[in-house]
């Protein structure tokens, strides 16, 4: 209440002052003050002006801030999803390489038991022609 009595006796006597201006009269010591009060009533209301702009401002840096701690906080979960996802089909593909590997072996094994088979065959065919072979030339 006293703030408002103040404020009015302070606009009063500044427009009083503006009309000195106004009409190229001289001011005095006292107009001066005046015109410096209502300078910095009026300086005041700008900064508190300011101060709610840099409060608003700081309020958007933090919600932008929220946002992109979330953002990145979605993003390594997904990346860790497919990181999962990877390791699986890895797990998976590399099982499946193994049972190929362990039929071809298997495989392999089996025919070289069978070429090993016909060697020894051929072997003994051959060793039974030279013998037969012999035989007829005696």
């Amino acid at each position: 209440m006293v703030g408002s009595a103040v404020a009015s006796v302070v606009n009063k006597a500044l427009e009083a002052v503006l009309k000195k201006v106004g009409e190229g009269k001289r001011l005095s010591t006292e107009d001066l003050v005046v015109l410096m009060l209502g300078l910095f009533r009026e300086m005041g209301s700008e900064i508190a002006e300011v101060r709610r702009e840099i409060a608003d401002v700081r309020r958007e840096v933090a919600d932008v801030r929220k946002e992109v701690a979330d953002l990145r906080n979605d993003t390594n979960r997904r990346i860790d999803e497919i990181n999962k996802r990877i390791d699986s089909l890895n797990d998976s593909l590399s099982k499946r390489i193994d049972e190929i590997r362990d039929a071809l072996s298997g495989r392999i094994d089996e025919t070289n038991s069978r070429i090993d088979a016909l060697y020894s065959l051929l072997g003994k065919m051959y060793e039974a022609l030279v013998r037969e072979a012999a035989a007829q030339k005696q």
